[in-house]
């Protein structure tokens, strides 16, 4: 044999060195890499494994650079793993080392880098996605709760994309709660601490409030009448307060303001804490899943969690307590208990689906016929609608359906189906609304209602284009008054066509 068939450990480690200086130092390109010369017979297979240590030795070197540097060599990884010249988990190993050698500042930096390959990424066998899985547990691991909530969010979304929904490491099957997520308070009141105007806003509600946290954590320990009995009585505070310490003002929360999922737990913000939007729903959205849980149907809920019917009816009766506190705390109150509403349901739909053992959510399309339907499908010609041909669907009221107009066409341009109502006749209660001496107050107006305002303009822009030309002449004026004025102008010409006036 002219070469030999194995490399001795001397050989290798230096076969290793010489490629992982190059790679760190001034090769760049597939091209450059194969170029490298050799006194050393190898086979391919050896050589790929050395370019494979080369490649996680040179990335300990390369994260000392900057990003720029850092993604060419990562990309090069990749290039090389298509074409064959490492193996195809040792780009995933690269990315993975990589980020561990890096700062978290760097880190979301290059982190771009995974993002625009994910959709790659998702086509990965399983053993590569499992690397990338890996990479991004570490990296959550490393964040902080606080300031890295938006790292954090794109590291989920990432894993979305690469992941099935059905994927099980992703999904807590046994519902299992973070028990290490506790919340420390004072036990003791430091006299002097809490001052408020109301004396309702003691030291014993905050006591209250933040033990709350305990069962949030745990929900499991109510399965005991004494816990059951606490937590009713802490919720039932709770809401009392919360009702007669009505949060005042109706500023919107700007975009801009920065919201975080904890809250400090000093006695003193107690009474600041309470007039907060934000703070009064956080506490009152944990005891609505609090409460979704207890009556929800998990299947690994502990047997004796199972509560009684008294017990379920204070529940929902409270529940809807909240949802009215909610409704009353601005801005927009009622529109947040919809979305709340929503998401809650789509949680029971969740549920539902785990307790049914996460069933893949892909539906392939079943291709194959009966014979019969093949030869159905073989003998079907097409019909000659010149001959006034009748359809024949297989069923007699699709097939009677079908045949009132064999003429497609005609029948869509048949003046029965135009349902565009004249604009006069559309606007008549409007008009009579908008009289001098109709005696209607401006409150009961119909331009008050949105959907009115928004099929007028409809009706308007398909109808009456000119009178749009009025509201660009009056921009001044508000949505509701521009129409009010169309609506008066559609009034007086009826009038006047009609000889009225």
């Amino acid at each position: 044999n002219e070469y030999k068939s194995y490399l001795s450990m001397a050989e290798f480690k230096d076969l290793c060195e010489k490629y992982a200086g190059a790679l760190s130092g001034s090769v760049t390109t597939i091209d450059g890499l194969s170029s490298i010369q050799t006194d050393i017979k190898v086979t391919e297979a050896e050589k790929k494994t050395c370019v494979d240590v080369a490649f996680r030795k040179a990335a300990l070197k390369v994260a000392l650079g900057d990003i720029s540097r850092i993604r060419g060599f990562v990309e090069l990884s990749f290039q090389c793993s298509r074409s064959g010249v490492t193996s195809s988990s040792t780009p995933f190993y690269v990315l993975a080392d990589t980020f561990d050698c890096l700062t978290l500042d760097k880190c979301q930096q290059l982190f771009s880098y995974v993002e625009d390959k994910s959709p790659q990424f998702a086509q990965e066998p399983p053993g590569n996605r499992n690397i990338v899985l890996r990479l991004c547990n570490d990296l959550i691991r490393r964040c902080s709760k606080s300031l890295n909530t938006l790292f954090c969010g794109r590291i989920q979304i990432i894993l979305a994309k690469i992941f099935p929904f059905s994927e099980r490491s992703g999904l807590n099957l046994q519902s299992q709660f973070n028990l290490e997520n506790a919340t420390e308070f004072s036990q003791k009141e430091t006299e002097g601490v809490m001052e408020s105007d109301s004396s309702e806003v003691t030291f014993l509600f905050y006591q209250t409030l933040w033990s709350m946290q305990d069962f949030f954590r745990n929900p499991n320990q109510i399965s005991s009448d004494a816990q059951w009995k606490k937590m009713e009585e802490n919720v039932k505070e709770i809401c009392r307060i919360f009702e007669n310490y009505k949060h005042e003002g109706s500023t919107k929360i700007s975009s801009n303001e920065t919201y975080f999922a904890k809250f400090l737990t000093s006695e003193r913000l107690l009474t600041l804490q309470i007039t907060d939007a934000n703070f009064r729903r956080h506490i009152l959205v944990q005891i609505l899943t609090l409460f979704q849980y207890l009556t929800g149907d998990v299947k690994f809920k502990p047997n004796k969690l199972v509560i009684s019917e008294p017990r379920k009816y204070w529940v929902y009766d409270t529940t809807n307590n909240i949802y009215g506190i909610l409704a009353e705390t601005p801005p927009d109150g009622e529109r947040f208990v919809r979305h709340i509403k929503s998401v809650l349901r789509y949680e029971e739909k969740w549920s539902k689906w785990k307790n049914e053992g996460c069933p893949s959510l892909e539906k392939s399309l079943d291709k194959t016929l009966h014979p019969k339907q093949k030869n159905m499908l073989r003998t079907v010609k097409p019909m000659d609608l010149s001959q006034n041909e009748k359809f024949d669907l297989g069923n007699d009221t699709l097939t009677k359906l079908w045949n009132i107009c064999p003429d497609n066409m005609a029948a869509c341009q048949d003046s029965n189906r135009n349902f565009i109502p004249e604009t006069y006749k559309f606007f008549e209660d409007a008009i009579e609304q908008l009289e001098p001496d109709s005696g209607v107050e401006k409150e009961y107006y119909l331009t008050n209602d949105t959907s009115f305002v928004w099929k007028s303009l409809r009706l308007l822009a398909k109808q009456s284009t000119p009178y749009f030309q009025h509201i660009q002449n009056t921009k001044n004026l508000t949505l509701t008054d521009n129409l009010q004025n169309i609506i008066i102008s559609i009034g007086k010409e009826h009038k006047k066509e009609n000889g009225m006036e």
